[in-house]
Order: C-alpha cells, then sequence, then structure tokens
C-alpha cells in the first residue's frame, strides 16, 4: 500500500509540468525509466529511484556491461530528464521499503537469486538495502547486515521514533496457502537501520494467513 501511494504521488509530480489547463487531471508521459518500475520511490534530493526484478532485459546498463535493475530519474528543464542506473547486490523483488529521518531509502527482503538471468545478483530473501544520497549510483549492502528471517512481499513502515517495522512475508514465494511457506512475524531496524536479529510472532498474522 505505501508503494502504490508513493508511485500514484510521484506520476502526478512527474507529469504535472507537461499538463496544460486544457488537459488537467490526465497523465502524459514524461521520459522513460531505464528498467521496469515495479517500485517507484521519491528522493529527499527531489530524484525518483526505480527499483525492478531480476530480468532478462532493461535498457539501462551498467559500467559492468550487466542489466541494470534500479535507475535514478533526474527531472532537467533543459534537457526534459536524466537516467542513472544503479547497481543491486541482490534480488529486490518485491522487497518492502521505508524512510530513515535522515532520507536513506531502505529496502528489505525480496526473492533468491536467478543464475541463468545474471549470476551477480545474490540471495534477496533476507538482504537489508541502503541507498543514500550521498553515495549514488549504488545500493549499499554491508557483510552480516541481514534480516532475521526470510521475507518476500514483507510491509515495512517507518514509526515514529525513527525506528522501520517489518512485518510478514513469505519465507520462500511458493504457495500462500500452505502455512509453512509463511512467515507471521514482524521484526525491527533501529534508527540507524541496523537490524535487531529478532522475529517476533504476531497472533494477528497467523489468525489471517495468508492475508
Amino acid at each position: 500500500m505505501l508503494y502504490f501511494i508513493l508511485y500514484t504521488l510521484i506520476l502526478q509530480w512527474l507529469t504535472r509540468v507537461n499538463c496544460q489547463d486544457d488537459i488537467s487531471g490526465t497523465f502524459e508521459p514524461a521520459g522513460r525509466s531505464g528498467v521496469p518500475a515495479m517500485h517507484a520511490a521519491l528522493l529527499t534530493d527531489g530524484n525518483v529511484v526505480f527499483l525492478d526484478k531480476l530480468e532478462r532485459y532493461t535498457e539501462a546498463w551498467l559500467d559492468n556491461h550487466r542489466f541494470a535493475y534500479s535507475s535514478i530519474y533526474e527531472p532537467n528543464p533543459s534537457v526534459g530528464y536524466r537516467i542513472t542506473p544503479v547497481r543491486l547486490s541482490s534480488n529486490a523483488f518485491c522487497c518492502g521499503g521505508a524512510y530513515l529521518a535522515d532520507g536513506t531509502l531502505v529496502t528489505v527482503g525480496g526473492n533468491g537469486p536467478l543464475d541463468g538471468f545474471d549470476s551477480t545478483i545474490g540471495d534477496g530473501f533476507d538482504a537489508v538495502r541502503y541507498l543514500h544520497i550521498s553515495e549514488y549510483p549504488r545500493w549499499q549492502e554491508y557483510e552480516g547486515v541481514r534480516l532475521s528471517s526470510k521475507r518476500w512481499y514483507p510491509t515495512a513502515q517507518t514509526l515514529s521514533d525513527g525506528r522501520v517495522f517489518i512485518a510478514a512475508g513469505s519465507l520462500n514465494g511458493l504457495d500462500i496457502l500452505n502455512s509453512s511457506n509463511n512467515n507471521p512475524t514482524y521484526e525491527l531496524l533501529d534508527k540507524d537501520g541496523k537490524p535487531q536479529n529478532n522475529s517476533i510472532p504476531m497472533d494477528i498474522l497467523v489468525a489471517n494467513q495468508p492475508y
């Protein structure tokens, strides 16, 4: 839900500059993302990051001659826009995401590696990725910094004290009607985005599996 709201707001913002009074309330293309826009988030510097799963083709390429699965969209009044490919280390397919207080975007969870697509992209089920504004163009992943359990399709939400609440997801991306595949727990990142290494059962998730 959070990503759907962000995606809607971003589309409105990107197309507003091209909308005239006589076509207000409509959408018009404002550029290309360079990668399929599975996720989109507005960053504190006014740019937009797009994030995708592993694909057999994307328009944007990295300097290592591999496909890019993430990009930064930078509006530029003089030329329209600019796309910067951003490197990923793990499969971000259906990850969750939230912001830290300093504007860092954190994404959590995802899916497993697909060596047949790209052998440079690792397991994302328990990944924690950081996009620091000062460290374009790469999502940072740090050795030993992982979620305490695997999560495909988790929910992530920034709390009022700056911590990040992460809940649910699938352990393996398999049949959601089989409860052994699901992860009815929550865990927290501290205000600096560091995992607390403890998955805690939630009765409401157990009672309402698989939803």
